[in-house]
């Protein structure tokens, strides 16, 4: 590791971290403490993101972390030879290989000298890209890397496994989305020692299935998109009728799919009406191009409903500058997304990355014009307004889109009268559940 790729990697950590706490300003880290690494370390996490779920195995842990990447990014030559500047290291996968024969002795063997060396890796040992909130079954590179790197040490190395779970609520893909990340406890690979002595083969399969119960501990784990969605719809309802701190409502989410689940078994004509009630409710709010919280609003009595759109009227003036202020770079990260036309699990790690390019070039020409004009001192406060203005907006997105949304709710007539009735008999059921 050079003195230059040292620089340039503390540079880009600072940034990336700056811009993920823009993109997703409601993120909360529970167990902190277990981000200070000791001694080497593979960093486990699932893949539900795409290079956002690297990037977030990077950006919250003390040290510096090489990654194994899909082969597939590493073409053409120059951007693989960028990509192993960055710390990272190609790794071949079957589906990328139209599920042929792949080869990664050398990655291994990398992977192996870096840990030998004290140093951390980040693997997604899933493997894939899914939208959705599950963890797809494990591949057994992590606790083969892992074994073989201590087999080599006499299993004196030290080597430690740390699992970390992602959950996003509400759309990943979006500005201002919320997410949780959670540290889970270290696997400590000497004590493997005696068994993977006894049988390498059987340990790595027995390791594979620890790694996965414990990233499963640590997610939401849908079984599938429809139960997803369910979820999602579920969880608007329960983020204005009863909001919690973000660790708290997953706890609550992961109780409530237990409850579903449980449910569908012992009353399965009624789940499944329910079901159909859940999926009609989402249908019809975007089918009017609505939020949930707006039916929330309209269900309210009127006093709380007055104080909640008083906010909003404090928020207008904050929102339109902001807005007003920042959409020529949202307009071009959009036109940059579509014109790629890449998977919508890498829409994210586009934007932030035409932001971190744009964002400064454009304060720089508002600077300058607002300075061809006026003072350096009232171009630098409009620069400061914009900034704050904008990060206010993200705080406050929600709200002001589920205020919006209300005023629309009033135009469209009977459908209103609809929503509010299959919210009330969704929200009473779902207290049934957390009772």
């Amino acid at each position: 590791m050079s003195l230059l790729q040292r620089i340039v990697y503390t540079i880009l950590k600072a940034l990336i971290k700056l811009l993920v706490n823009v993109y997703y300003p409601f993120t909360s880290i529970v167990g902190k403490e277990k981000l200070k690494l000791q001694g080497p370390t593979i960093i486990i996490g699932n893949h539900p993101n795409t290079l956002m779920d690297a990037l977030n195995g990077a950006i919250w842990v003390d040290k510096s972390i090489y990654f194994l990447a899909m082969a597939r990014l590493f073409k053409p030559d120059w951007v693989g030879r960028i990509l192993r500047f960055l710390f990272c290291i190609p790794l071949e996968r079957r589906k990328d290989n139209d599920g042929g024969p792949v080869n990664n002795e050398d990655t291994f063997k990398q992977a192996i000298e870096h840990l030998s060396k004290h140093r951390h890796l980040f693997i997604a040992p899933d493997g894939g890209n899914e939208l959705e909130r599950n963890l797809l079954p494990l591949k057994t590179g992590t606790a083969r890397i892992s074994l073989s790197a201590e087999d080599h040490q006499d299993f004196q190395l030290g080597l430690r496994i740390l699992p970390l779970g992602y959950t996003y609520f509400g759309d990943k893909t979006q500005f201002g989305s919320e997410m949780l990340i959670q540290a889970g406890e270290p696997i400590i690979l000497k004590d493997f020692q005696e068994a993977y002595a006894a049988d390498p083969q059987g340990t790595v399969r027995r390791l594979t299935a620890l790694l996965e119960k414990r990233m499963q501990d640590l997610l939401l784990n849908t079984k599938d998109e429809e139960e997803d969605q369910l979820l999602h719809v579920l969880e608007e309802i329960l983020r204005d009728d009863a909001p919690l701190p973000l660790p708290d409502f997953f706890q609550r989410s992961k109780a409530l799919l237990s409850h579903l689940r449980n449910f569908a078994i012992e009353h399965a004509d009624h789940h499944a009406g329910f079901v159909a009630q859940v999926q009609a409710y989402s249908k019809a709010l975007q089918s009017a191009q609505l939020r949930s919280g707006a039916v929330y609003l309209a269900q309210i009595e009127a006093t709380q409903r007055n104080q909640k759109l008083f906010y909003f009227g404090l928020l207008s003036p904050i929102w339109g500058f902001a807005w007003v202020n920042h959409w020529p770079v949202l307009a071009l990260c959009r036109w940059v997304v579509q014109k790629l036309n890449l998977h919508v699990g890498y829409k994210s790690a586009v934007e932030m990355s035409v932001g971190l390019v744009a964002m400064p070039i454009y304060y720089v020409l508002v600077y300058n014009l607002i300075r061809s004009f006026s003072s350096w001192v009232e171009a630098s406060v409009y620069i400061l307004a914009m900034i704050g203005t904008g990060l206010v907006s993200l705080k406050n997105k929600r709200r002001v889109e589920s205020a919006l949304s209300y005023f629309k709710m009033y135009k469209l007539g009977p459908i209103k009268d609809k929503l509010n009735t299959e919210r009330k008999a969704i929200g009473n059921q779902l207290q049934q559940f957390i009772q």
